[in-house]
């Protein structure tokens, strides 16, 4: 498989699914065209994957991990307004600190990878791994990005481990929902689209490794758009 798709490339692809995603599950309605729907949620499972990936690659080459865990921590505190306002439709909710946004998610995943390097005694890098993971379950892709991520740190120098054990984590991922749908007494295909979640398999097979143009746009674009499109949206669905 040629090998055409840098960082940059990547990145914008996995904004550009976060948006289709987010308009479906906040501006479309049960009587929405579930077709057109379900394809927006589908190719929105993308963003989660993508950004796990390079919150590893971000672990490894950053000249600056301390530095580094402080941006993913300053933008979670920043986006949880807009995450809360566009979810629940206010800020002035106890959700604002128990229904954690996606980058709170990836600051925990940043975390377990700082055990994964710096805790020496095996039980205690476990222990504190399960916690942090567990941590996570109050945050948008709980539990299973900080896996993604550790997977993809791990593995990072044998793709073919790598895809195995993200597709088994997805799979899990992906079967506990249909299970979850049938406990509803609810048609197991209803959010089949979850499965979108292994379109990165044949993106990252495409991946070059390389960064693209350097520019402080691509630095920090998705550090801005995530909070500011979930506020747009979340004023579209109030007063439009």
């Amino acid at each position: 498989m040629k090998k055409c798709l840098n960082r940059n490339t990547l990145k914008y692809i996995a904004i550009i699914a976060m948006l289709l995603d987010h308009i479906a599950m906040l501006l479309f309605t049960k009587n929405s065209n579930i077709a057109l729907y379900s394809t927006f949620r589908f190719i929105g499972r993308l963003t989660a994957p993508i950004m796990c990936y390079f919150i590893a690659e971000g672990f490894y080459y950053t000249h600056s991990r301390k530095k580094y865990g402080e941006r993913l921590a300053l933008f979670a505190v920043i986006s949880q307004f807009a995450y809360t306002f566009a979810h629940h439709k206010t800020i002035l909710t106890s959700n604002l600190f128990t229904d954690l946004n996606v980058i709170y998610t990836l600051f925990i995943g940043f975390l377990v990878l700082v055990c994964y390097e710096k805790i020496s005694n095996p039980i205690l890098k476990w222990t504190s791994t399960v916690l942090l993971i567990m941590l996570s379950g109050m945050g948008d892709w709980g539990i299973i990005a900080p896996v993604f991520i550790l997977v993809f740190y791990a593995f990072r120098d044998n793709i073919q481990a790598k895809l195995i054990c993200f597709t088994l984590a997805s799979g899990f991922e992906v079967l506990s929902d249909i299970i979850f749908m049938i406990s509803k007494h609810r048609p197991w295909y209803g959010e089949i689209w979850q499965a979108g979640i292994f379109l990165i398999i044949p993106l990252l097979l495409m991946y070059n490794g390389k960064k693209g143009k350097s520019s402080a746009f691509n630095k920090w674009f998705f550090y801005i758009f995530y909070p500011l499109h979930l506020l747009v949206l979340g004023l579209i669905e109030i007063y439009v």
